[in-house]
């Protein structure tokens, strides 16, 4: 007769995974803290946390059916809801590039390290615009108005002359020299040397009787111009080997008698002789 044993089971206890929860509220007002000091406090805003409720029942179908749970779905995870807040600054590509060289300037320097503020620029608006080109205007009527003064004795000449044509000339040759023209264009290379001096003392005595009439007026005129050596009129130069005095030619020295005297220098009257013995 076969006996039958009957084997008792332990129950099996099955446990449940829960997925991680959210960080508590202490942690998280640490780090909102932390964050409001480096940046800017937070918008007052309320996030849904879920609590995972425990049923009796649902741990009863749960051990039940143990082969047929897969895991956690990703339904739960999704349910957890991140807030994320970013701040940041629009900046000019100028700066940004200003900026991102100031960083690495310090990070690459052996000080240590200071916090880079971005480069403020002042932009220009409308106002300074419109100051630019008031103060443009304004310099080309002063202008007009120098270049009036300068040509206003050829308007009077003009009124009583009739060849209009030599004083445009003039007008022109004038604002070429105001310019920084080399010479006049009525100036003549070659003529007669008793017309050229009668010329040059006919505008040396208008330039004196102009600043003599405007010295008792009280008007300022500009500096008299120096007087400037041509290349020509330069003293050439000598070479070392040259005697200073006389002349040499044929390897003979010529003195003339003014190289004499001038050697011997002035001869002193009444010089008293020496007595003999």
């Amino acid at each position: 007769m076969a006996t039958t044993v009957a084997v008792a089971r332990r129950p099996q206890q099955h446990t449940i995974e829960q997925p991680p929860t959210t960080t508590s509220s202490a942690e998280r007002d640490v780090f909102r803290k932390y964050f409001e000091s480096a940046f800017e406090p937070l918008p007052e805003s309320q996030t849904d946390i879920p609590y995972l409720q425990e049923d009796e029942d649902d741990v009863a179908d749960h051990s039940e059916e143990e082969s047929e749970w897969e895991g956690l779905s990703d339904a739960e995870n999704d349910s957890t809801t991140v807030e994320v807040v970013e701040h940041r600054t629009i900046l000019d590509e100028t700066q940004d590039h200003e900026l991102q060289r100031q960083r690495y300037k310090s990070f690459m320097s052996s000080r240590p390290p200071k916090e880079v503020e971005p480069v403020t620029t002042k932009s220009k608006g409308q106002p300074a615009d419109g100051e630019d080109a008031s103060e443009a205007m304004n310099l080309k009527h002063d202008l007009d108005l120098q270049r009036l003064l300068k040509e206003s004795h050829l308007l009077e000449q003009a009124k009583v002359s009739s060849t209009p044509g030599s004083h445009r000339h003039k007008a022109v040759d004038m604002r070429l020299r105001s310019l920084g023209s080399k010479g006049s264009m009525f100036h003549q290379v070659k003529m007669p040397l008793a017309h050229r001096r009668g010329i040059l003392a006919k505008s040396a005595s208008r330039e004196t009787m102009r600043r003599k009439e405007a010295q008792e007026n009280g008007i300022i005129v500009e500096k008299p111009e120096q007087k400037r050596f041509r290349s020509g009129e330069r003293r050439r130069e000598r070479a070392v080997d040259i005697p200073a005095v006389g002349k040499f030619r044929g390897g003979t020295l010529k003195l003339s008698k003014k190289d004499v005297l001038d050697i011997q220098g002035p001869v002193r009257p009444g010089g008293r002789g020496k007595k003999g013995r």
